[in-house]
């Protein structure tokens, strides 16, 4: 699904925000530098929802949507009981008539539509468009973001149908022997797009089986190796040696590739920043998956904490969240099927709470005592 929100303004109101306006501005010109400013508006964000929303809107800009959606959310509900609103539950309703509440819900509906959370952020989209007071031209702006991401979330299905279609189209081909390269590597994209659509990890599985074989190919070769390392990035792999194999071949033939720079920090603040969004990440799907009403609404973020744990077995929070979350809804072996990926280190007090709770933690994760 395309994300129309890329193309958003951030913040939303540079007439109500006009400090944030100029950090977004800064981070937009000197991206390799963007820590800094987002370490300089976090140390202000304790005094007040406009710094707290300064904030939210530098992580944004930084590119970390659930880090920023945190900040933002904090910000709104802060503002919103401040006007007289109601802050509780994950749509917070009232302060209709104040058209800095407005903005702040509008800049919080982005981050959700830019971390996948399409459906939230249209009703954030639609409680913002309530307030009528402000500039017009901002009212009806709110209303083309919302129809943008409802026609976009509209095309869901139909996407689906087709990729699955498609993909149950060139694995025919395969089994009777007459698929070509191009075929294997349409198959290929097929999965993967399934896989993002539903973070099915069976589809990225089914993808990851085609491009490994694919990779060798003289014709697709440098592309289905591409593609296969970037869907390691964002979903993992069932063989950590092949993970790095794929990555040390694809620095050989295609150097310059975007999919390694994406994988890559530039620096120590690039690396605190890519930390800070995978540990919120895996802290908001959590909390979206304890607060879904019922198991179909709660999936969702489930699945994506899951593949989560198995991309990034270096963070074990990622791991951790989703092997608690899991044996929450009494599914103890997705439990500890998602320990099972992390590497670590946990410490003893960790272990011992998750043995507690009946799960394993492998040596190799437990944190090592120094010697002496």
């Amino acid at each position: 699904m395309q994300d129309p929100s890329s193309a958003w303004r951030v913040p939303f109101s540079a007439r109500a925000f006009p400090e944030s306006a100029a950090v977004a501005q800064w981070i937009t010109r000197n991206r390799h530098e963007a820590w800094r400013a987002v370490r300089g508006a976090e140390r202000r964000a304790e005094a007040g929802p406009e710094q707290r929303h300064l904030y939210g809107v530098a992580l944004l800009a930084a590119g970390l949507p659930f880090a920023a959606w945190k900040e933002l959310r904090e910000a709104e509900y802060a503002a919103s009981e401040a006007a007289g609103g109601k802050s509780q539950g994950l749509l917070p309703e009232g302060a209709d008539d104040d058209p800095t509440v407005r903005a702040l819900r509008a800049d919080l509906a982005t981050a959700s539509a830019r971390c996948g959370l399409g459906d939230l952020a249209v009703n954030q989209l639609l409680e913002a468009s309530k307030c009528l007071q402000g500039p017009d031209g901002e009212w009806v702006e709110l209303m083309q973001r919302g129809e943008e991401l409802t026609t976009a979330l509209n095309k869901r299905n139909p996407e689906r149908s087709l990729h699955r279609l498609r993909s149950a189209y060139f694995a025919e081909l395969s089994e009777r022997g007459e698929a070509g390269s191009l075929h294997r590597l349409e198959h290929a994209k097929s999965l993967l797009a399934l896989g993002d659509l539903d973070h099915s990890i069976a589809d990225f599985d089914a993808a990851e089986d085609v491009l490994v074989p694919l990779g060798e190919d003289e014709e697709v070769g440098d592309v289905a190796l591409e593609l296969l390392v970037g869907m390691h990035l964002r979903a993992g792999t069932r063989d950590r040696e092949l993970r790095e194999r794929s990555r040390r071949k694809l620095h050989r033939v295609r150097p310059h590739s975007a999919v390694l720079r994406e994988g890559a920090d530039a620096d120590d603040g690039s690396r605190v920043l890519r930390n800070l969004e995978t540990q919120h990440t895996a802290g908001i799907l959590g909390f979206l998956a304890e607060a879904a009403k019922d198991p179909d609404q709660a999936r969702p973020f489930l699945d994506r904490l899951f593949l989560m744990a198995r991309a990034h077995p270096d963070q074990p929070h990622c791991a951790v969240a989703a092997a608690l979350i899991h044996l929450g809804k009494g599914e103890h072996t997705k439990a500890q099927q998602a320990l099972d990926f992390t590497d670590g280190p946990l410490g003893d007090r960790d272990c011992a709470g998750l043995a507690a709770l009946g799960l394993t933690v492998a040596p190799s994760a437990r944190a090592r005592k120094e010697a002496g």
